[in-house]
């Protein structure tokens, strides 16, 4: 999997907001769990798109 730069720019994007939602509108804890799953699935994205970098790269580290 290629690394992928405007994905992780719009999901650095998605947690900005996901964050200023926080500061700005939420007043309730069930607003509050739904900025928090938005969050939680846009970590998941970048981990997913990490863990995939890095295992096509593992081939290439073992030669150092």
């Amino acid at each position: 999997m290629a690394f992928d730069v405007q994905l992780i720019q719009r999901i650095g994007m998605e947690i900005e907001e996901s964050g200023k939602r926080l500061q700005d509108y939420v007043n309730a804890p069930d607003e509050l769990q739904g900025e928090l799953q938005k969050i939680k699935a846009s970590l998941n994205s970048l981990t997913t798109l990490l863990q995939g970098t890095a295992n096509a790269g593992a081939n290439a580290d073992t030669t150092r």
